[in-house]
């Protein structure tokens, strides 16, 4: 910095953007607008409050000077940060992707900027998260599932703010829950395999201990199988839940090991998906010969050969309910429930 530079940041001159020129200040745009500088504020803060001539006049000015609103400032003003996080398990999944675009879609018009973290199936890692989000001073909290890591429900107990637990049901959730039954899931795929004949099945997935939603959906069809009188499924385990390359081969040495399995039910798309490749890999008709049950309706699921039988989760429908839960929640009011439960559906297409 040269000593002309470093004197002018001393006086207090305003920094520098890479265009040279200084960014613009609340004042110039009030100026440029006919307005106080408090009525600027509370166009940006509160628009319903302004005439809308006035928050016209406001949002022009603001468009046409490039105004930055100083989040920062803003938020200490008001103790809100607008700012709401979420913590998911990937993002490599779609349905998780609707659901971000279901929180968001709520959230935005509302005046509130959504975060996100990925954990990465780690209890631990979404601690870590959890701790920084509320270091941000966050509003709110989204959480994915039920099964959290001690210090991640220490550190809620000890911030009072409003917290949503989504993609599974529990009796004690730390605040709201929407989401829907994986147990349930599970069962339901089981007897609509049972209903279709099969009687010999192996479920696709990661293990339970490592991701817990996956070991719910084999507790369900276990218990199917029980109701059906069918022999315990079979399990093909993968360390990545998400990897069509892991689900290849995981299925493709359970068909080879297990010639009798008639059925699969995969614990998403992506290891449906794989599991087609391996019974075409073995000249298995599919579903003539061998029966496969997705999980999720992701994007590929209608376009597969054969389209994939999928059990399908409404995962934008997740997305806005919990937002309008907190929405409800930080304006002051009740919540619309406090355990929602939004169910899923079985979609019959051409695998199973």
């Amino acid at each position: 910095m040269s000593r002309r530079t470093a004197q002018s940041a001393a006086a207090g001159a305003a920094p520098r953007g890479a265009g040279g020129e200084a960014p613009a200040r609340l004042v110039e745009v009030a100026r440029a607008a006919g307005v106080s500088s408090m009525t600027v504020s509370r166009a940006l803060r509160d628009p319903e409050r302004v005439a809308p001539a006035t928050l016209d006049a406001v949002r022009r000015a603001v468009a046409r000077l490039g105004y930055l609103p100083n989040g920062s400032a803003s938020a200490l003003a008001s103790s809100r940060s607008r700012v709401v996080a979420a913590i998911v398990p990937t993002l490599m999944n779609s349905v998780y992707a609707s659901t971000v675009h279901g929180l968001s879609s709520v959230l935005r018009p509302a005046g509130y900027e959504l975060m996100l973290g990925d954990s990465g199936y780690d209890p631990r890692a979404e601690a870590a998260l959890v701790r920084s989000f509320l270091g941000r001073r966050v509003d709110a909290l989204v959480l994915t599932g039920v099964s959290h890591a001690d210090e991640t429900r220490e550190l809620l107990t000890r911030h009072a703010l409003p917290v949503v637990e989504i993609w599974d049901l529990t009796a004690h959730p730390i605040d709201m829950l929407v989401g829907f039954s994986n147990v349930a899931a599970g069962r339901e795929a089981g007897r609509f395999l049972a209903a279709r004949g099969r009687r010999r099945w192996a479920f696709v997935g990661s293990a339970p201990a490592q991701e817990v939603r996956s070991g719910k959906r084999l507790r369900g069809l276990r218990e199917a199988a029980r109701e059906a009188g069918v022999q315990p499924p079979l399990t093909a385990f993968v360390d990545d839940g998400m990897s069509a390359a892991e689900g290849h081969a995981a299925v493709g040495a359970l068909l080879d090991a297990h010639p009798s399995v008639d059925a699969l039910f995969c614990a998403n798309d992506a290891l449906a998906t794989a599991s087609l490749r391996a019974a075409a890999d073995r000249g298995l008709d599919v579903p003539g010969r061998l029966a496969v049950l997705g999980f999720g309706d992701f994007d590929v699921a209608a376009h597969t050969r054969p389209a994939l039988s999928t059990v399908r989760i409404p995962g934008h429908d997740i997305g806005t309910h919990a937002a309008t839960a907190l929405l409800a929640r930080l304006d002051g009011g009740p919540a619309p429930g406090t355990r929602t439960d939004l169910g899923f559906d079985i979609v019959r297409r051409e695998s199973a």
